[in-house]
């Protein structure tokens, strides 16, 4: 059975859709419906029920799923041993990364990465923490990028850098004019806040909470799963929100939006590389964590009225 046709039949099932499948395969719909229909020829049997209005696996189907789905694995786990093996820095490289490290860590590095190593073939999909964590266990992912402590079985964490979260605020708002914030005039705004499973929702409801804030009284007004959308939410008024430093550099230079410490003390967090453990690392994503590590970080975001009136 041509691996192809596993991958097409396989997306299929998964997706319930030959529409779907298409766009995530990256292929046209015609030549998904073709892998299939040479794949039941091949086994002699109808795989798929095209006669409902989504897709049904028939109980050849069923039976063929499981056993496709490990197939595959195999022969990514077995392509990705033998490039271990002989150190080539060339190929498919799945990248899993948090959306703040997506957005603003890792594509220079990643650019770098294909000047030097034009046979490297990347793919980087933008999920939360947590599943990111999700895609290396299930196979779907050489290399994550994620936020904060991750603390899951079969993960194995190289950290690269620390981040800083700030509070922001646009430009009009009562505490703008401020270096901090104190940690109980929090609790009388309106928040904007990141989905469930986001590294940094996650750190920085522990940091509130570790400057005495209770996080289960904050008035949330809205949860976002972009950090666009976050940004313009708060530059609208919305109310205020926790973000990675790193997010909101331009938006403190052009004085669209203003950082503020909590309390005064910054907000740390780690990034860091993750790999399923006991698995082969690949020599293009062994580059890419190296060549993100050596980029290091820009400098820290400062406070809008100190940027203005003092120098470095």
């Amino acid at each position: 059975m041509h691996p192809r046709r596993l991958e097409s039949f396989v997306a299929v099932a998964r997706h319930r859709s030959f529409t779907e499948a298409a766009l995530d395969l990256h292929l046209s719909q015609s030549a998904v419906s073709q892998q299939i229909s040479a794949l039941e020829r091949e086994l002699n049997a109808q795989l798929l029920d095209r006669s409902r209005r989504r897709v049904a696996l028939t109980p050849a189907g069923a039976a063929l799923l499981e056993r496709a789905e490990r197939l595959l694995q195999d022969s990514v786990a077995a392509r990705r041993a033998v490039a271990a093996a002989q150190g080539h820095i060339a190929g498919a490289l799945d990248i899993a990364a948090s959306h703040t490290i997506a957005a603003y860590l890792i594509p220079e590095p990643l650019a770098l990465l294909a000047r030097r190593h034009p046979e490297v073939r990347a793919s980087v999909r933008i999920e939360n923490t947590e599943r990111v964590v999700g895609s290396l266990l299930a196979d779907e992912a050489d290399v994550g990028f994620v936020e904060g402590y991750v603390s899951a079985e079969g993960i194995r964490l190289e950290e690269l850098h620390s981040d800083e979260l700030v509070v922001i605020v646009p430009p009009d708002h009562r505490l703008s004019g401020e270096p901090s914030v104190d940690p109980a005039d929090l609790a009388a705004e309106p928040f904007v806040v990141r989905e469930r499973g986001s590294g940094t929702q996650r750190i920085a409801e522990a940091e509130l909470e570790r400057t005495g804030v209770d996080t289960a009284r904050l008035r949330v007004v809205a949860q976002l799963s972009g950090i666009d959308a976050i940004k313009a939410a708060v530059e609208a008024g919305l109310g205020i929100a926790i973000v990675s430093a790193l997010a909101v550099r331009r938006e403190i230079e052009h004085g669209t939006l203003v950082a503020l410490r909590v309390g005064g003390a910054p907000m740390d967090r780690r990034l860091a590389a993750a790999f399923a453990s006991g698995r082969a690392v690949l020599p293009a994503a062994g580059e890419l964590v190296r060549l993100v590590r050596a980029a290091g970080l820009p400098p820290r975001v400062r406070h809008q009225r100190l940027l203005a009136g003092e120098s470095e």
